[in-house]
């Protein structure tokens, strides 16, 4: 589901992806050395016009002992293998199957390497056909994602995929990525089929950049349509960055994004999907030196008036670390107040699976502030913007959106950690729909 000016899909880029013939491969083998392990499943699946056309799958005799973690980690076991054909007997169906489509995989420098090495032992031609990977794909085209597994892109995109590790269950929902990918790439109005292989800094999908050739009451109906809090950078010529507006609310903010937009002379616009909120004041605080004395003054007064209250409970010099869910469901974002200048998706982290990698972030975070920093607090939080982010962050304590931890809860111990993380997150699941909703 894309939020997008145009209900109609650009069908000239429709037209470039629908010429295109793909088949999308995926082996389960008894380990990843390719000079010793063997193939013991494949899958193959042929997409085209926004179909899968057809499907091949072999359970493969390795003639070698398949580990038991592999029996365990794909279900196929010994016997099952025992009176299936060896790869020599189904190669040249596998590569006629495959032709000269585009060959897809979730990992290719996995799967293609591996295949090939397969075919040089059977003395056969390597394959020489283009190759695009979906997880290559995927990391450019959401960059906050810290797993791109494809049992969890399946579930983020609600594919169905129910025998992970089983190469033509695996096959099928990497073509179904694949489809999902391919009307993202139509949506953002692809121009080249190279741009499939190196989809950089245009296709992301939390973001989308606007010409100063739309109409401002078109801009501003399509930012009413989304429904996450967002930022509006604006650039003037050669890219100076111009004004940043930290949107929580659209309806609420649409009086200052429209007197911005009128005053300033901008040439491009860039919506930039953050959850939580906070980011985006964060983002706001870290370009605020660049802008100009008026409008840091007017962005600075206008943000004063909306988070205004009269009772301070929140003081930035007491904040230790505040946790929050992600724009990504299941994701969760780290702002370490003792030593706030994070780069972008240095301190995101997937829950449950890391954790305990999270904390070992936050323990040498601590460890840094006590040693290096001697107890003193880094931030790039511009002093005259203190009181708005103290404003916004009392004004939230109540509803319980972020988790607040202190240095000396850290010291507790990762059991302790562990145990507050799980309760927060229980108490506050994460409802983002991001990425199936994107920009």
């Amino acid at each position: 589901m894309m939020i997008s000016f145009d209900d109609i899909q650009n069908q000239e880029s429709k037209d470039l992806i629908n010429s295109l013939d793909f088949c999308v491969i995926d082996l389960e083998t008894t380990g990843g050395n390719h000079q010793n392990d063997k193939i013991i499943e494949i899958g193959l699946v042929q997409v085209s016009n926004f179909e899968i056309k057809d499907q091949l799958s072999f359970l493969i005799n390795p003639q070698i002992k398949i580990p038991d973690f592999i029996q365990k980690l794909t279900s196929i076991k010994q016997k099952d293998v025992t009176n299936a054909p060896k790869i020599e007997d189904v190669i040249d169906q596998i590569i006629e199957f495959i032709g000269d489509r585009i060959l897809v995989a979730h990992n290719t420098s996995f799967d293609i390497p591996f295949l090939n090495s397969v075919l040089n032992r059977l003395k056969k031609n390597e394959l020489e056909n283009k190759v695009i990977c979906t997880n290559v794909m995927t990391k450019h085209l959401i960059p906050n994602i810290t797993n791109s597994n494809l049992t969890y892109m399946s579930q983020l995109f609600n594919l169905n995929h129910k025998n992970a590790h089983r190469a033509l269950d695996d096959a099928i929902a990497t073509a179904e990525l694949l489809m999902q990918y391919l009307n993202i790439f139509i949506s953002k109005n692809i121009k080249k089929v190279n741009q499939l292989y190196y989809p950089k800094n245009k296709f992301e999908l939390d973001r989308v950049h606007i010409k100063n050739n739309r109409k401002i009451e078109e801009i501003l109906s399509f930012l009413s349509k989304i429904d996450s809090s967002y930022t509006i950078t604006l650039k003037g010529e050669q890219g100076i960055i111009l004004s940043v507006i930290p949107v929580e609310f659209t309806k609420d903010d649409l009086s200052f994004i429209k007197e911005s937009l009128e005053e300033l002379e901008w040439t491009i616009l860039t919506i930039k999907l953050t959850a939580p909120y906070l980011d985006a004041l964060l983002y706001y605080c870290t370009h605020y030196p660049k802008f100009s004395i008026e409008v840091q003054k007017k962005s600075r007064n206008y943000l004063s008036k909306k988070f205004h209250k009269n009772t301070k409970k929140i003081n930035i010099d007491s904040l230790d670390f505040i946790i929050s869910n992600h724009i990504i469901n299941e994701q969760v974002i780290v702002y370490p107040f003792l030593n706030l200048k994070t780069k972008e998706g240095n301190n995101i982290f997937k829950v449950p699976a890391q954790q305990k990698k999270m904390y070992q972030v936050l323990v040498k975070n601590l460890n840094h502030f006590e040693n290096n920093q001697k107890g003193k607090r880094k931030t790039y939080i511009a002093k005259d913007l203190y009181k708005i982010v103290e404003s916004y962050l009392s004004q939230n304590i109540e509803t319980g959106s972020y988790l607040y931890l202190s240095r000396k809860e850290i010291h507790n111990g990762v059991d302790y950690f562990i145990n507050t993380i799980s309760k927060y997150l229980k108490d506050i699941p994460n409802e983002s729909r991001f990425p199936l909703k994107h920009l």
